[in-house]
């Protein structure tokens, strides 16, 4: 059996898998390796900086001739990333984490699928209305930013059940092909992954951190604002980040007012470290699901190894009436 979807067919991948837009970590090597191995790759814009992504947009462009797209944050998007950004022709537009109103009609100008990252069904009713062909499902396990604080299965089944003619990718506790496969059985069609390429070969992170997240497990990760406040990143109030627990979590993790009094006390310590990869304080974005990666391994062994274990899953269900 094949695991063709609607997501298949649509963008011409040959997976239901999607590269998460991890900011500084998604760039264009991991992207293009994600493509070639028959998923959608996908580079994470970040907050924007024109002069890395010019080296990671060439990169991917160069690398691979296979579908790929870019994620946005949507709060923290200008007009002159995104007009810098469509200049390398992207065949999709992930937009995550804001109002997608004012972008709409100039991703759809380009005449490419926009797909929209929710946290609550309430949003994904929103995005579908504004014009979303694609909806994510991110649950509260999934690693990096979000806000849900539903599990991506309940999320997920709710937003198929009101939306069943939208296409609807899962995001969060999905590293493996049972995971993967449980997505699918629900309904989704296709999964957005982070943390098990994050712990990839092409993934930009540094060693140190990857090695750090395949030694983790989910219980060593926590949702918390201090990376960002102490980063004076100005994510919105109501967004957090899952990361593993270190020194600096456990010294500023519900104390963030005194954090933010003693902020210029800090920060430079702070910087210093995260060049260093120092584990005290080093940021490491993980998902819950991080139990299941036991090894860094290139984006194509982690590809081919999730589909057949997704297909075997599919055939062979363990319950039978």
């Amino acid at each position: 059996m094949t695991l063709s979807t609607k997501l298949t067919s649509a963008l011409g991948i040959q997976h239901p898998i999607v590269l998460a837009p991890m900011g500084n970590v998604a760039g264009g090597q991991l992207a293009a390796s994600v493509s070639n191995a028959g998923g959608l790759g996908m580079i994470g814009v970040g907050y924007g900086d024109l002069d890395w992504l010019k080296i990671e947009l060439e990169k991917v462009k160069s690398s691979t001739s296979r579908p790929w797209g870019v994620g946005f944050i949507t709060w923290s998007l200008t007009d002159d990333v995104f007009d810098f950004v469509m200049e390398y022709s992207p065949k999709v537009v992930m937009m995550s984490f804001g109002d997608i109103s004012p972008w709409v009609d100039k991703i759809k100008a380009h005449n490419i699928p926009l797909i929209c990252q929710v946290q609550s069904l309430a949003e994904a009713l929103e995005v579908k209305n504004k014009g979303a062909d694609f909806i994510v499902t991110q649950g509260s396990e999934a690693g990096g930013h979000g806000k849900s604080q539903r599990s991506t299965l309940s999320l997920t089944k709710g937003v198929i059940d009101h939306l069943p003619n939208t296409p609807v990718i899962a995001a969060g506790g999905v590293a493996d092909g049972k995971s993967l496969a449980a997505m699918l059985s629900l309904g989704a069609v296709g999964a957005s992954i982070g943390s098990r390429f994050y712990a990839s070969t092409e993934s930009m992170a540094d060693n140190t951190l990857k090695n750090k997240m395949v030694e983790s497990g989910g219980d060593d990760t926590q949702r918390t604002q201090v990376f960002d406040i102490i980063r004076e990143i100005p994510w919105p109030p109501e967004y957090t980040g899952r990361a593993l627990k270190n020194v600096f979590t456990a010294k500023w993790h519900d104390n963030e007012t005194e954090l933010k009094r003693q902020l210029h006390q800090h920060q430079a310590k702070f910087f210093s470290e995260q060049q260093s990869n120092n584990l005290d304080s080093a940021i490491i974005w993980a998902g819950e699901c991080i139990d299941s990666i036991h090894a860094i391994q290139s984006a194509e062994t982690i590809i081919n190894e999730m589909v057949t274990d997704a297909k075997h899953s599919l055939e062979n269900p363990t319950y039978s009436r």
